[in-house]
């Protein structure tokens, strides 16, 4: 009754007009709930977003810090490094063929730091970078006391990496012998301080090189360090192992390379066997469990 009163009273075109504007209105009202929903997501999400990169930075920050940190480490152990050899220089023969002195000058050098728990009788051996020679101690100076009784000419490494073992091995062993030169071979080149202990050593770099590069060739030690499985060591002999006077093998007694084919150990059994009874055999071994050590076959019994 009512509607059809105000129908009659007011005119179809205000009618129309009025339901046009309280639709717009709706759809504004509608609109404005959305905005109002999306202005809420977008807060979350900016939130997050503040959230995340604060976390990514701390993150960044905290991943920073160790590397400043072997930095800094890596840089005093060169230094000391550095320190050590001259020292080696300018000690006399009869100090460099002391056992305990010459285990004194590796302590003083240092091991790369390792979290191996078979490191643990030589934690006083550790530098705080990875710097250093990767031996186990005793070992290094035993191989080292032999071979200073050889008084070796030319000594070839193969598989140097960062040239830890290198260098200390060069400073000794050249004191022995004025025409001492030290061939360093490897297939990249991550040798440390090069120009400076190249400058003070007779060192001689070959990388990038394998021991293909010299084959036949003879040197008074050849020293093989690098590829750890069965054939790669077993080819690092042929190609120029079985030509040296001495030829000796690091890690004959690792069994974390067993699975490369029996890896270093395979190899080196099947060496000493087939060269026991013409060339001496020797096994410096000082850790109970079977890791490193160093083997020696001696050509010039």
């Amino acid at each position: 009754m009512f509607y059809t009163s105000f129908t009659q009273i007011i005119p179809k075109s205000l009618r129309a007009f009025l339901r046009d504007r309280d639709t717009a209105f709706q759809k504004l009202i509608i609109s404005y709930e959305n905005l109002k929903l999306e202005h809420e997501n977008l807060k979350l999400f900016y939130h997050n977003f503040e959230s995340e990169n604060q976390n990514l930075s701390s993150e960044n920050k905290n991943k920073n810090i160790p590397n400043v940190m072997n930095q800094k480490t890596l840089e005093y152990d060169l230094q000391k490094g550095r320190i050590v050899i001259e020292s080696i220089l300018s000690s006399s023969l009869e100090e460099l063929k002391n056992r305990d002195f010459l285990l004194e000058k590796i302590k003083a050098y240092g091991c790369p730091y390792q979290g191996w728990s078979l490191y643990s009788p030589y934690q006083q051996y550790i530098n705080a970078s990875d710097y250093g020679s990767l031996q186990i101690p005793t070992e290094l100076v035993d191989f080292l006391i032999y071979c200073i009784q050889k008084k070796p000419q030319s000594f070839l490494e193969i598989g140097v990496m960062y040239g830890g073992f290198s260098v200390l091995c060069c400073a000794v062993l050249s004191k022995f012998n004025q025409n001492f030169r030290y061939i360093c071979v490897d297939i990249e080149d991550n040798f440390r301080d090069w120009d400076y202990f190249s400058s003070i050593l007779p060192l001689k770099k070959a990388i990038p090189a394998t021991s293909a590069d010299f084959i036949g060739s003879e040197f008074d030690v050849v020293y093989i360090d690098a590829d750890h499985s069965y054939h790669g060591m077993k080819r690092d002999f042929l190609n120029v192992g079985r030509y040296g006077k001495i030829c000796a093998f690091h890690d004959i007694n690792a069994a974390e390379y067993d699975h490369l084919e029996g890896g270093t150990r395979r190899c080196w059994n099947e060496l000493k066997l087939s060269y026991c009874q013409s060339a001496s055999i020797l096994e410096i071994s000082h850790i109970a469990e079977e890791w490193m050590g160093i083997g020696i076959i001696d050509f010039n019994k």
